[in-house]
């Protein structure tokens, strides 16, 4: 696992080393084992690379790599798993090979089968390709965007990092912000691909590459989709041997996630999907695993006991910490630097803390994300499928009325229900109301073009209360052409799943030099999963029921057999408790008049809504008010 980075200026070389150099070491927390250059003076392109040895430690997998031949020049982050079945091939055809690292694999896949070769890769990567004889920058991503790719162009320039502060480091004041993808961050919470927060940047998007030419033209290409096996017929087999297929896939990518020349452990949350990925290795290993948990004081968010009971069953080697807002306290300062993107998931800090923790014995860890995607896993989708159940067959008008009477008196309700019931997480329960809310003041005819309401944080009419105009950039459901619940799993597969929980784990991982695996994001996997029948994965109400059938064969059920948690965080009482001052510091008129982005009125009005009354629905608004301004100082201001 490596941090790449690269730019490309063909008529202005100046500097060009030095500027790169400067990109690529503000990357060394992503690859702190070795670093270096490689310079095309007559092209004017010079690409950089920080390196974390996982897999050959030795010289020989240093980067950027060339072919023997020196045609082709690799710089390359990511790890692929099946590169010892690929290099066989290779040699037969004639390749020789210096090393032992999947690195000159794939160097020399390309040298054979050209761009295509992409598509013989099982793993997660994002790599540049220098052709020096044609002049052609190649760019790739892997199918589900584990790892990270931007890219910028204007201006004659074209560069590529893992990261954007690479891109501040090379372009020295030139990057320009996007108000459009800010609003977007204030709608979700995070900036899908392939749109960036600033203008003339771009993430490169998950299944695709480029081919940018020596006039900084730039050809896309997708190479894989996960739509089109939704829209395959379904697997007709018995669910006794769908299960067993899909134990045998799991199995295999599991046990590839495992290879490497350094220590492997696991997150394990207690949850089904980290409970199924322990429990498949833990058979399937002869050593016991290493397995890693965080909880939390308030223990309407802990789950660690759970993690804890499942380790002492497998027989692992556990390691847990609880976190606390004293931990928080010491990672927000250093969020704009992790997340160099406004970024508003807030479980990045407990999954900051575990990757510290975790770092502290191994060099890899194995997670567990992609399984609510893939599986139907979010609650959301069972409550929009039951009100597409109810309220499908009636005028529009009926719930467009009934959200407008809960806007009225819905989140007092929510109040006096969690008061009643000290178990039930306030702030959750308001936040979830509003959210219902705003589904139904948005219903048409289903609830495909009411979903993104449910995921929202700031709603469109208050972001253009906020910033002005603003169109939601996101295509609808309806484009999936598929049933509502496959068309929920693939829209946040395309957005929220690699826009915000990979970003988390990879932003918060690589910054402790921690490299981070998702086996259930196999591609294998995944195209299984989108050609199973529905009633496998959804069974009248249950959701992820054939990954509860299956681990079952390895759990017994009372370890798992129970409603679902998530990685919440306590952010309310965070917030409104310990971290004020944060808010006071950042969020105060004075501070707020030095940028120009946001109109100050609406965000004093949120500010006073939150401390004026304990419980309020603010908090999640207040959360990514303070981290943009909280970036906009580190970057903008």
């Amino acid at each position: 696992m490596c941090r790449i980075t690269g730019i490309w200026q063909p008529g202005d070389r100046q500097d060009l080393a030095a500027r790169c150099t400067s990109m690529r070491d503000t990357l060394t927390h992503g690859g702190p084992d070795d670093a270096g250059t490689y310079l095309d003076h007559e092209a004017g392109l010079a690409l950089g690379h920080r390196r974390l040895a996982v897999i050959d430690l030795t010289e020989t997998g240093h980067q950027p790599m060339s072919s023997s031949d020196g045609r082709y020049t690799i710089c390359y982050n990511g790890e692929v798993y099946n590169y010892r079945e690929l290099r066989p091939e290779l040699e037969a055809l004639g390749f020789t090979f210096r090393g032992t690292s999947d690195t000159e694999v794939v160097l020399n896949a390309f040298a054979a089968w050209g761009p295509d070769s992409v598509e013989r890769l099982m793993g997660m990567f994002a790599y540049a390709l220098w052709d020096c004889h044609e002049k052609v920058l190649h760019l790739f991503r892997d199918r589900m965007g584990v790892k990270p790719l931007y890219y910028y162009l204007h201006g004659g320039t074209f560069a590529f990092a893992s990261e954007l502060k690479a891109l501040h480091a090379g372009l020295s004041g030139r990057l320009e912000l996007d108000q459009a993808a800010l609003a977007e961050f204030f709608h979700y919470g995070y900036i899908a691909a392939p749109r960036c927060i600033y203008r003339h940047a771009s993430k490169l998007e998950q299944g695709c590459w480029i081919k940018v030419t020596s006039s900084l033209t730039i050809e896309h290409n997708r190479y894989w989709d996960p739509v089109a096996f939704s829209l395959m017929p379904a697997l007709s087999d018995t669910e006794q041997v769908l299960t067993d297929r899909l134990e045998e896939l799991l199995t295999d990518a599991f046990m590839k996630r495992l290879i490497a020349d350094v220590p492997v452990g696991i997150f394990l949350s207690g949850g089904i999907d980290s409970s199924l990925v322990t429990a498949i290795l833990a058979r399937n290993t002869a050593t016991p695993l290493r397995t890693f948990t965080i909880g939390f004081q308030e223990k309407n968010y802990d789950e660690s006991i759970w993690a804890r009971r499942i380790a002492e069953h497998l027989g692992t080697v556990h390691t847990e910490e609880t976190v606390s807002p004293e931990h928080a306290r010491e990672i927000l300062p250093l969020w704009p630097d992790i997340y160099d993107e406004p970024f508003g998931d807030i479980s990045g800090i407990p999954t900051t803390i575990v990757s510290r923790m975790t770092r502290d014995h191994v060099k890899v860890s194995l997670s567990a994300d992609g399984g609510d995607e893939l599986f139907c896993g979010y609650h959301r989708y069972w409550v929009m499928n039951r009100l597409d159940t109810y309220l499908s067959g009636l005028p529009g008008v009926i719930p467009r009325t009934l959200g407008r009477i809960i806007g009225l008196v819905g989140t007092d309700t929510a109040a006096d229900v969690a008061t009643a019931f000290p178990g039930l997480r306030l702030p959750a329960i308001r936040d979830r109301m509003r959210k219902f809310q705003a589904v139904l003041a948005n219903w048409e005819n289903s609830a495909g073009g009411a979903y993104p309401y449910s995921v929202a944080y700031w709603l469109p009419e208050e972001i253009r209360t906020l910033m002005g105009v603003y169109r939601d950039p996101r295509p609808s459901l309806k484009d999936f052409d598929a049933d509502l619940l496959t068309s929920m799993m693939l829209w946040d597969m395309q957005h929220y799943l690699s826009g915000d929980i990979l970003t988390k784990v990879d932003r918060a991982t690589m910054s402790t030099s921690l490299e981070g695996r998702d086996p259930f994001l196999d591609h294998r996997v995944v195209e299984f999963a989108l050609r199973l029948p529905l009633n496998l994965t959804y069974r009248r109400g249950a959701m992820k029921y054939i990954l509860k059938k299956l681990l079952a064969r390895y759990l017994p059920s009372h370890f798992f057999d129970r409603p679902k948690q998530g990685f919440a965080v306590p952010i309310y009482s965070w917030l409104h408790d310990d971290l004020m001052g944060l808010v006071d510091e950042h969020l105060n008129p004075d501070v707020l008049t030095t940028q120009t982005e946001i109109d100050p009125a609406p965000v004093l009005k949120t500010i006073a809504a939150f401390k004026g009354r304990k419980g309020s629905v603010a908090v999640d608004r207040i959360w990514l008010l303070l981290v943009y301004m909280m970036w906009h100082r580190r970057y903008l201001g």
